[in-house]
C-alpha cells in the first residue's frame, strides 16, 4: 500500500518534471513554418528570411511549405487544426484571416492563432501592365469609366481582393476581378499582359517596374521611403489607406514554457542586421513587433477594417 501511494504522490511531480524537461529541451526536431500562398511571394519571402534565422537561434532547421490555394484558407485553416506543440507555425499577410473570416463560412477564427510577432508594413497598391496606355492614376480612372467592367484586375488573396473593390468602388468605376493562388503568379499574369492591373502590395514594386509594368499609386498615408517616385492615391485625389503586415504565428493553446521559448527567440532575432539587410534587399519594408505590439495592432486593425468589409460584402461573395 505504502509503494502505491507513494506512486500516486509522485504521480504529478513526475509529469511536472517531464514537462519542464520537454520545454526545456525545445525544440528536438524540425520545425515547419507553413505559408498559405505559393512560392515567389511576399508572404513566402517574409516566412523564409525569418525562418532561417529563428533556426539558428533555436538550434534546428525550420523548413517553410506552401500550402496555397482558396485565397490563402487552405494554408490558414492547415495551421488552426495543427498542434499547439511549437513544432507548426504560420506566416501569412494580416488581414487575410480576418478577411476570409467574415466573407466565407471558414472553420478557423481571429482567435483560432496565437499571434507571436509581426516583421512589416506594406502598403497595398495598384499596378498596370507593361502594355496599358496609362501610367496615371487619372489616365487609368478615365479608361476604366469608359469601359465598365473592361478592365481585369488580378489578386492573390483576401486583401488584394477587397483592395481592389475598395479601389474601383471609390474611383467609380467597374472592374473585373480575377484570382490567382500567390504572388508569383499573379505577377506572370500582369507582365505577361494577361491582366490589365494587379492589387499587390508595395514589394512587387521592383519585380513589375523592372519589367516595365507601371506602379499607379499606393494606398498608404505618406510616400514610402524605399519608393519615393510612386505616389499615394491619397496624393491623387482618392481617399484609401489599406495594407498587409506578415505575422507569425502559432496554433491556439500553445504550452507557456514554449511559448516562452519562441517569443524570446524572436525578439533576440529581431535586432539581427543580416536579416534585416535580407528585408531591404527583397523591397520589404521593416517593422518588428513583439507579441505585445502585435496583438494591439491587430486589435485596432480589426476595429477599422471591419466596417470596409461590411460595405463590399456583397461584392466580395459575389466575386
Amino acid at each position: 500500500m505504502k509503494t502505491k501511494l507513494a506512486l500516486l504522490l509522485s504521480a504529478p511531480f513526475l509529469l511536472a518534471a517531464t514537462s519542464a524537461v520537454q520545454a526545456q529541451d525545445y525544440p528536438t526536431k524540425n520545425i515547419q513554418i507553413i505559408v498559405p500562398y505559393s512560392a515567389g511571394g511576399g508572404g513566402d519571402t517574409v516566412a523564409r528570411i525569418v525562418a532561417d534565422r529563428l533556426g539558428e537561434e533555436l538550434g534546428q532547421q525550420i523548413n517553410v511549405v506552401n500550402r496555397e490555394g482558396a485565397g490563402g484558407e487552405i494554408g490558414i485553416d492547415e495551421i488552426a487544426r495543427s498542434d499547439a506543440d511549437g513544432y507548426t507555425l504560420g506566416v501569412f499577410g494580416y488581414p487575410d484571416n480576418f478577411v476570409l473570416e467574415h466573407t466565407r463560412d471558414t472553420s478557423f477564427t481571429f482567435e483560432s492563432f496565437d499571434y507571436l510577432a509581426a516583421f512589416d508594413d506594406m502598403p497595398m497598391g495598384v499596378f498596370a501592365s507593361p502594355n496599358s496606355q496609362y501610367s496615371t492614376l487619372e489616365a487609368l480612372v478615365s479608361y476604366g469609366q469608359e469601359r465598365p467592367g473592361e478592365l481585369i484586375i488580378g489578386e492573390s488573396g483576401a486583401l488584394g481582393l477587397l483592395h481592389a473593390l475598395a479601389f474601383a468602388e471609390r474611383s467609380e468605376m467597374q472592374i473585373t476581378p480575377i484570382r490567382y493562388s500567390g504572388g508569383g503568379e499573379l505577377m506572370n499574369a500582369l507582365l505577361g499582359n494577361h491582366i490589365d492591373l494587379a492589387s499587390t502590395s508595395s514589394m512587387s514594386h521592383d519585380p513589375i517596374v523592372g519589367s516595365n509594368g507601371k506602379p499607379i499609386g499606393f494606398a498608404a498615408e505618406e510616400r514610402m521611403e524605399m519608393f519615393p517616385d510612386v505616389p499615394t492615391f491619397k496624393e491623387q485625389g482618392l481617399d484609401l489607406v489599406m495594407g498587409v503586415s506578415r505575422v507569425l504565428v502559432a496554433p491556439t493553446g500553445l504550452p507557456d514554457d514554449i511559448r516562452e521559448a519562441l517569443i524570446t527567440a524572436l525578439d533576440a532575432i529581431s535586432t539581427n542586421e543580416a536579416m534585416m539587410a535580407n528585408f531591404e534587399n527583397a523591397a520589404i519594408p521593416y517593422r518588428y513587433l513583439d507579441d505585445s505590439a502585435v496583438n494591439e495592432m491587430l486589435e485596432q486593425s480589426n476595429n477599422v477594417l471591419m466596417p470596409v468589409i461590411e460595405n463590399n460584402l456583397d461584392q466580395i461573395n459575389g466575386n
